[in-house]
């Protein structure tokens, strides 16, 4: 790879269509897919995300910032796509123009949404347990009511975010809670009322739960952790951040390498210098964790700068300006995994990965 500055992350869209393919023999033809790709597609771009997750098998999207959605829509992208709550009321007539299936959370959001004047596909979001957005159960019937009443808003689904996961006694009492707002829907006459609860580690953990349609991220980006990673075999999507080799140097026996802290060297030391720092979304503080140069471990030496890290290429006589060095990655039969990179950080792969997308240069593959 060249250009300018050498620091790259490349994104692997075969691995993304691949990992809807493999959700789809999970749920079964009946379960429609709505893939996530919030956050500027976990960092990887919100429109070239979402065009080839529909290219996978997806049957529709789901955003959480307008600007991902217009990014979408200028994309030519024309499937379903449900935003998020995510705006104040008063943002509802702009909301309203992004061709998109709009949140009702509370509300003061349904009335802001009824009162734009045009039709508008909702979906109602309910508070189960979380504590975050939703309709409380309190104004479950009010909420249905208006809508029926609405000459505008078309009600589509319901669905909650479980909180969770690892908790099944938790589980029940949130989705026994979400039960009695769909048979509150029922009850005021949404005979063809979808249900949608099952986010990533739920569609692996509770299979019963993935009712009408799923809404799926994380295990679609491969950023699943822990057991729930282990339940599907997903490929990375965030599949290498690189860089190169801009400056080696050899310190010989007795040299005091300020960088390195401590007193006189004792042995010969060569350190190698990359382009890449904390300002990409790295550490700037010990433990740094390792890179492969050559197909080889260099461990990740003093503290990274904001635009530099430093590496001891001790023992590897040939490496040399110019040379790849993988900070995530496989390279030469070596790999250093998202698993590792995030327990060198201390940060879960849900974190530092998106970062790592989002603020360097992207490189597509596949």
């Amino acid at each position: 790879m060249t250009m300018t500055r050498p620091a790259w992350v490349e994104i692997d869209l075969a691995a993304l269509r691949h990992n809807v393919g493999l959700l789809r023999d999970t749920v079964g033809p009946d379960v429609a897919i709505m893939a996530v790709v919030k956050s500027d597609g976990f960092g990887c771009g919100a429109a070239i995300t979402a065009r080839a997750v529909i290219e996978g098998g997806a049957n529709s999207l789901a955003v959480g910032n307008p600007e991902d959605a217009r990014a979408i829509r200028d994309a030519g992208i024309k499937a379903p796509m449900l935003l998020y709550a995510s705006t104040p009321p008063e943002a509802a007539v702009e909301v309203a123009a992004l061709d998109v299936i709009v949140t009702v959370h509370d509300m003061v959001s349904l009335a802001a949404f009824d009162a734009v004047g045009s039709p508008l596909e909702v979906q109602f979001k309910v508070e189960t347990g979380l504590g975050r957005l939703g309709l409380n159960p309190e104004d479950w019937p009010a909420a249905y009511a208006a809508v029926k009443a609405s000459k505008n808003l078309r009600l589509s689904c319901i669905y909650t975010h479980l909180n969770g996961p690892d908790d099944p006694e938790g589980i029940k009492l949130q989705v026994s809670h979400f039960e009695r707002a769909y048979e509150t829907g029922q009850a005021a006459g949404f005979d063809d009322l979808h249900r949608m609860v099952a986010s990533s580690n739920v569609v692996l953990g509770y299979p019963e739960l993935n009712y009408d349609a799923i809404n799926a991220g994380r295990l679609l980006f491969h950023l699943l952790d822990g057991k729930w990673a282990d339940m599907i075999s997903t490929r990375p999507v965030i599949a290498g951040v690189k860089s190169a080799i801009i400056q080696v140097k050899e310190f010989p026996v007795g040299a005091y390498v300020g960088f390195l802290g401590g007193g006189a060297l004792e042995n010969v030391t060569r350190l190698a210098v990359l382009p890449i720092g904390f300002g990409d979304g790295f550490k700037h503080r010990p433990p740094l964790g390792e890179v492969l140069v050559h197909g080889r471990r260099a461990p990740v030496v003093g503290r990274r700068g904001i635009e530099h890290t430093v590496i001891d290429v001790t023992g590897m006589d040939t490496a040399a300006v110019g040379d790849e060095v993988v900070l995530l990655g496989v390279q030469d039969g070596a790999e250093i995994t998202g698993t590792e990179l995030g327990a060198w950080l201390d940060l879960p792969l849900m974190e530092i990965l998106p970062r790592l997308a989002r603020t360097l240069p992207r490189v597509y593959l596949g």
